[in-house]
């Protein structure tokens, strides 16, 4: 049976291997060791994200509510972007908790939902095409899909042939800590001496590195050996993104460990890992209006209902039951093992 890819690979948010060397970061990848996926250059990387704008816009958001996913565009609101007949979406079923099939081998997750929103909203005809992950773009470009469903991460290469919606998930930093720990807050008094395990090179690392400098960084090679760190008490806490580490905590491997902390970390650095849809170079008026239909669904709310009821948002405690399928999933991809 395939092991299923998870939006947390190496650095990316493909395969809870979430942390890969900034020097290798990969997009979805561990249950793709697997899996092979575009990457980022990592000076790349660092000319899109400067310091200078980085510091001004990180900041920590309530773990009981999510930051807001995406910017309103008010051009597109004058635009009114026409309506399609029908959209054809291209996805792989094997990318949870956002692209996979339930216990009775129904499309479900994050993403579908987002989808079948747009086009209950609209009153827009729409198909979803089950395709191998490796050959999403190919089935693009050759029209037989209109959008790529998440998973394709708008990367250099991939701009020079694709287009992309803005963002409809963002990928955010996490601490999880030993349950012995005290510390309920993510702050620099609060973590200040502490021993923070992190993937080295990661841009989880650089963060550390740039905004608690007052920590003592433990640095490790992959998820699953800083995670062990944290499991056998050679490290206070253990910092990541916020999905892996929400089913790393509840997971088997983590033995009942650790807990998260209860701020979510927003950063552009983090932002390698966000999910946007995938177009055609020249298909402008679809893209403006799934642009539109996902700011509608911002606006409104409904963006943020279906974010809680399919991502972990306290390890699990507010997730809805449609999630655990896809946790378990993603366990056997090998997330928690990251």
């Amino acid at each position: 049976m395939p092991k299923k890819r998870s939006l947390h690979d190496g650095e990316t948010f493909a395969s809870l291997n979430v942390q890969q060397p900034v020097a290798r970061t990969s997009g979805l990848r561990v249950a793709r060791k697997l899996w092979k996926t575009a990457r980022l250059a990592p000076a790349l990387l660092l000319a899109l994200l400067p310091c200078v704008h980085e510091a001004a816009t990180a900041r920590a958001a309530d773990a009981s509510q999510l930051p807001l996913f995406r910017h309103i565009d008010a051009a597109l609101v004058k635009a009114h972007p026409p309506k399609p007949v029908q959209i054809r979406f291209l996805l792989s079923d094997d990318l949870p908790p956002f692209a996979y099939r339930n216990r009775n081998g129904a499309l479900t997750g994050f993403s579908v939902a987002v989808a079948q929103a747009i086009c209950r909203r609209a009153r827009v005809r729409c198909q979803f095409i089950v395709r191998p992950f490796d050959q999403l773009v190919d089935n693009l470009l050759q029209e037989r899909g209109d959008v790529i469903l998440g998973g394709v991460r708008p990367t250099a290469p991939m701009w020079e042939k694709l287009d992309f919606t803005r963002p409809y998930y963002k990928a955010l930093g996490r601490f999880a800590v030993a349950r012995g720990v005290k510390t309920k807050q993510v702050s620099l008094q609060s973590l200040a001496g502490r021993r923070v395990v992190v993937v080295k090179g990661s841009v989880h690392a650089l963060w550390l590195a740039r905004y608690m400098g007052s920590v003592r960084v433990v640095l490790k090679p992959d998820f699953a050996s800083a995670a062990q760190e944290l499991r056998e008490g050679r490290a206070d806490a253990l910092f990541g993104d916020w999905l892996q580490l929400a089913f790393w905590v509840r997971s088997k491997n983590a033995g009942n460990c650790c807990r998260l902390l209860g701020k979510l970390i927003v950063a552009p650095t983090f932002s390698y890992n966000d999910l946007s849809m995938a177009l055609p170079p020249l298909a402008r008026s679809l893209r403006d209006f799934l642009d539109r239909q996902l700011d509608l669904l911002q606006e409104d709310g409904e963006l943020r209902i279906l974010a809680k009821q399919f991502l972990p948002l306290s390890g699990g405690a507010e997730a809805g039951k449609a999630s655990e399928k896809g946790k378990e999933k993603a366990d056997a991809a090998g997330h928690a093992a990251k």
